[in-house]
């Protein structure tokens, strides 16, 4: 019987592989133009609200349209992730992206945005069907004049961010550990972060600093691959092949040629993947090492409290500085299981919280790598109308 590595080697050369799935449905058709030809500018700023990072690419969001003006904004329930984020926390700083890139999409239309929290109040717990936020839309009085912005503080512009929306990626390559980012664009970076007001950004060039954090971020992403519970959680999240990609468009995307053969023999089953010990786990404990270890410089945010309302301004403050840094020409990528909050973790989150200097009632919401990398194609979305409710 041949052994998995020569059934690999024979998938690879063999000519119908790469064609397996020639034509699939276009996953990224929403980055494309987003919000060409609509009429509403609700729906213009939901078209580009649906491109926020978000966790796993679960992309949780349902908006229901009110009126002529507002929108209000739900998590979709069944898309949490419950064992790696037992609060919910990170589902909703999912959420405070989508806000974010909302919000700048109507105010590139010319409107004022009224902005609300919890509506309905916060949850005590877990998110539930309560909505996230509403925002009303209006336009300004017709005597306001935009003040010019100058240029060195263009960064810190609606105009700015709004213009990386559909460049903006999460990289999750391997970076350049030989070019540290440069501090100014550290600096632009946390300035505009930080002009959403109660967000401390935080961030560590220095070799030693980042070691400590290369280290600690390897060591987390290594238990979570020990965890069943979470490898089982993020086993339903990947899509395999171009064909699953096309199909689900949502969850992460695993580039494997024929993925139903490998199924066959045992390589993609939930077992495979689940177990650490597994060769593919292996060599992706490996490439994952790699990356982690090429990290040139890390970011972070932390908000002085841990509620609801400060967790959507902590996921709003991502977004500016994931827009941001592509702006900048740097790739940025969340690197944040020492932060999650489920037992397996809680040694790794104490050291964490040490390790990036928080304070007794701060809570660190986001740790990130930031560098350069090659470029990577953009994240599978749904459609628009898909998180409409009628």
């Amino acid at each position: 019987m041949p052994s998995r590595r020569h059934v690999l080697a024979l998938l690879a050369a063999t000519p119908f592989a790469a064609s397996a799935c020639d034509s699939p449905p276009d996953y990224a058709a929403s980055w494309r133009s987003p919000g060409a030809g609509e009429a509403d500018p609700r729906r213009f700023a939901l078209a580009h609200a649906i491109l926020a990072p978000n966790p796993h690419n679960t992309q949780l969001w349902l908006v229901e349209f009110d009126g002529e003006d507002s929108m209000t904004h739900y998590c979709d329930l069944e898309r949490r992730l419950p064992f790696t984020d037992p609060l919910d926390r990170q589902i909703t700083m999912g959420c405070g992206a989508f806000l974010e890139l909302y919000m700048l999409a109507a105010i590139s239309l010319g409107f004022e945005c009224e902005f609300t929290p919890f509506p309905g109040g916060e949850p005590t717990g877990r998110l539930d069907a309560r909505p996230l936020a509403r925002i009303r839309i209006k336009r300004p009085p017709a005597n306001t004049t935009a003040r010019p912005v100058p240029a060195d503080r263009v960064h810190l512009s609606f105009a700015y961010r709004f213009s990386q929306i559909g460049m903006r990626r999460t990289n999750r390559n391997d970076y350049d550990a030989s070019r540290t980012p440069p501090e100014h664009e550290i600096t632009r970076i946390r300035e505009a972060a930080e002009a959403h007001g109660d967000v401390k950004v935080s961030h560590a060039v220095a070799a030693p600093h980042v070691a400590q954090l290369r280290d600690l971020v390897w060591r987390a992403f290594d238990r979570e691959m020990h965890t069943r519970g979470a490898q089982e959680e993020t086993y339903q999240w990947l899509r395999f092949g171009k064909a699953e990609r096309a199909r689900q468009r949502d969850g992460l995307y695993i580039d494997v040629l024929v993925p139903g053969l490998l199924r066959a023999i045992g390589m993609l089953d939930r077992e495979d993947i689940v177990n650490p010990d597994s060769d593919a786990n292996k060599q992706a404990a490996a490439d994952w090492r790699r990356k982690a270890e090429s990290a040139p410089a890390f970011m972070w945010l932390a908000t002085p409290d841990d509620t609801p309302t400060a967790r959507l301004r902590a996921g709003m403050v991502y977004a500016t500085m994931n827009l941001c840094a592509t702006a900048a020409g740097l790739a940025m990528h969340p690197w944040s299981q020492a932060l999650q909050e489920y037992e397996e973790m809680a040694d790794l989150y104490t050291e964490a919280k040490t390790l990036l200097g928080a304070s007794a009632g701060e809570t660190v919401q986001m740790l990130v790598r930031v560098g350069y990398a090659d470029s990577v194609e953009p994240a599978a979305r749904r459609d628009v109308a898909d998180f409409a409710r009628a």
